[in-house]
């Protein structure tokens, strides 16, 4: 199964470098002609998303992305994570990963799950991966009941900010960015 999510994959990326030139509402309009005939194959709609986001339709790139997942799940495709959005902030770059892990699959009752993964990046030739900070939802009997930004590392654990567990995805992002531009100095 992964090996055909390997093939599909190559065959979507050639298929988009074909349409590079085109931009992504036109890119959109395409995935939801091919998506129209397969609604089932999940690397459709993870391309979706990725247009969604680049369009600024975040809320509904976001939703996509959960919808993608719940179509790897059905087919039992085990990607780790989708590359949402790259976030240009001038001496670094942030990478914003939909996590698809075991967890994030199915929810413990109690427990932590990351939707989502903020790789942040130095900027330049030696793109050298500085940290990752991840949207944490804590979860009690099966249901959300605290969120945060946060890190964790070999030497611990690490909360920099609470936010609501039914946070919008613009929240998220905003108060991500805010922290790798605090964490960061010369991030714009």
């Amino acid at each position: 199964m992964k090996a055909l999510s390997v093939v599909l994959a190559a065959f979507l990326l050639i298929s988009f470098s074909a349409t590079a030139e085109d931009g992504p509402a036109e890119q959109l309009k395409e995935l939801e002609s091919r998506i129209a005939k397969t609604p089932d194959d999940p690397m459709l709609s993870y391309r979706k998303a990725q247009c969604l986001m680049k369009l600024g339709r975040r809320e509904e790139g976001y939703q996509t992305a959960k919808d993608a997942m719940a179509l790897f799940v059905k087919k039992g495709d085990d990607l780790a994570w989708m590359l949402l959005e790259r976030i240009d902030l001038g001496n670094v770059r942030v990478d914003v990963h939909f996590n698809m892990g075991p967890r994030e699959r199915q929810p413990p009752e109690i427990g932590i799950i990351r939707p989502l993964s903020f790789r942040i990046w130095a900027a330049g030739e030696e793109a050298n991966l500085l940290e990752v900070i991840d949207f944490e939802i804590g979860l009690f009997e099966g249901k959300p009941s605290t969120a945060a930004l946060g890190q964790t590392t070999a030497t611990g654990h690490a909360n920099f900010g609470i936010l609501d567990p039914n946070a919008t995805y613009s929240t998220i992002r905003e108060q991500a960015i805010e922290l790798v531009k605090e964490r960061h100095k010369g991030a714009d």
